[in-house]
């Protein structure tokens, strides 16, 4: 195999051939510098760049709004997206008033005092992208150093090969991670009923905010009313941006925990290899690579398998479950008061959850977190109990520090925590990583 001197060294092309040959790509007998450019050029459209990357593609902000506005494009063609009415705005005002009214009697986390707001899809996504950006870059960033990393063990950056493979690995993870999600925001933005159904907030202010296109279409073979549907989901989202609004650190503990994750991906480059086509190398295009990367999507994550790696994904799955839990308990008890349909609301909630709707499962798409419902079950059994206990006071007070929040155990087993010391506990090894990320944060 021939080499070609440059002025930062030698090409080592068997290093190369056996890395492309990792890839699953075969490289002819002969290869040189000028050869191995053009096969990679083959792969792009005319203007593109490696792997059909743009300039644009490789700026974090030029990327990120090709993403979104990729994601509104989408949703625009799956349905209407119609302006506002003044009456579906002052719908949703009475019912936010009438909603808080009701929830300062059964909780101690104070209102927000914002003004409810009904969105559209489009609007929506605008609002929820920088939070997206926030949790989805930094999988990108780890799925490019997995994917460098799993590819090209022991590749010097510093060698002309290693500093043009590099970024090839990089951008291949991104455009493919950067297609499906897309896709994901799409279906959720068609599908989410209000501003933080997802779990988490992703809203840039602490408002209540309501989809109307998308609770028309949720309501339209229901048998509940849809003023009643509306002041329900109006309760529940109330709820949680009084819960992340007073609660400082819970919001940047669920980022902490995503980064964490991020930094802990591996990809497997076996299952990916064997979605490539070695003799369609030179005829691959853009298209085809984005076709290979959905093909892969289930194993683009290689299933947690460190303790580190299921220990962050059990801390994230209960931290969220913790707060739908929460929601689902204190949402009962307001509305078995104040409203007939209660019941027949709750369990239309549960069933929801229980269909895994996009809103349901972005997390299971975008991370590979699955929010198991029985488990939402056990926690609003658990924040029952803790209330049973000590009152809605020492029930919201669980809140006011990370260390003071239910674990795992404590889910199937809610008289242990009930039972349990109330002095701080002890922070473990995990623990003190994770506080680091937080202080990182502020």
């Amino acid at each position: 195999m021939s080499s070609e001197n440059t002025p930062q060294g030698p090409f080592d092309f068997e290093q190369l051939r056996r890395m492309l040959e990792q890839m699953g790509f075969t490289v002819g007998g002969d290869l040189n510098l000028p050869d191995l450019m053009a096969q990679f050029g083959k792969m792009a459209g005319p203007g593109m760049g490696v792997f059909g990357m743009t300039n644009a593609d490789r700026d974090p902000d030029a990327a990120w709004l090709t993403t979104i506005t990729a994601a509104k494009q989408l949703t625009s063609e799956q349905a209407p997206d119609p302006a506002l009415t003044k009456q579906e705005r002052d719908v949703l005002v009475d019912a936010e008033r009438l909603a808080q009214s009701w929830l300062d009697e059964h909780t101690t986390m104070p209102p927000t005092y914002r003004v409810a707001r009904a969105v559209t899809r489009t609007e929506w996504l605008d609002e929820s992208s920088p939070s997206w950006r926030r949790i989805v870059e930094p999988i990108i960033e780890g799925l490019g150093d997995a994917l460098e990393r799993e590819a090209s063990p022991g590749l010097d950056p510093q060698d002309p090969m290693g500093a043009m493979l590099a970024p090839l690995m990089r951008q291949s993870a991104s455009l493919m991670y950067r297609d499906r999600l897309k896709r994901e925001l799409s279906r959720v933005a068609c599908d989410t009923l209000t501003g933080t159904e997802v779990g988490f907030n992703i809203l840039p202010s602490p408002d209540v905010v309501l989809l109307p296109s998308n609770l028309a279409q949720f309501t339209q073979d229901l048998d509940a009313s849809e003023s009643d549907v509306v002041l329900y989901l109006t309760v529940r989202e109330a709820l949680r941006q009084r819960l992340f609004n007073h609660v400082g650190w819970l919001s940047p503990q669920i980022q902490a925990l995503l980064a964490h994750f991020a930094r802990e991906i591996t990809i497997d480059l076996e299952a990916i290899t064997e979605q490539f086509d070695p003799s369609r190398f030179e005829s691959m295009s853009i298209e085809d690579v984005i076709a290979v990367g959905e093909q892969v999507r289930g194993s683009f994550f290689k299933p947690a398998s460190t303790p580190e790696q299921m220990e962050i994904l059990e801390r994230l799955e209960v931290l969220l479950t913790l707060v739908e839990g929460w929601v689902d308990h204190v949402t009962a008890r307001v509305t078995a008061k104040w409203m007939p349909s209660a019941a027949q609301l709750q369990e239309l909630v549960r069933r929801r959850r229980a269909a895994g709707s996009p809103v349901r499962s972005v997390l299971q798409e975008l991370i590979g977190l699955t929010l198991r419902p029985r488990l939402v079950r056990d926690a609003e059994n658990l924040w029952a109990a803790i209330e049973h206990d000590r009152g809605v006071d020492g029930r919201d007070a669980v809140w006011q520090h990370p260390d003071l929040i239910p674990s795992a155990s404590h889910l199937a087993d809610p008289l242990s925590f009930l039972s349990e010391d109330a002095g701080a506990p002890v922070e473990d090894d995990f623990d003190a990583e994770l506080r680091k990320l937080l202080d990182q944060g502020e």
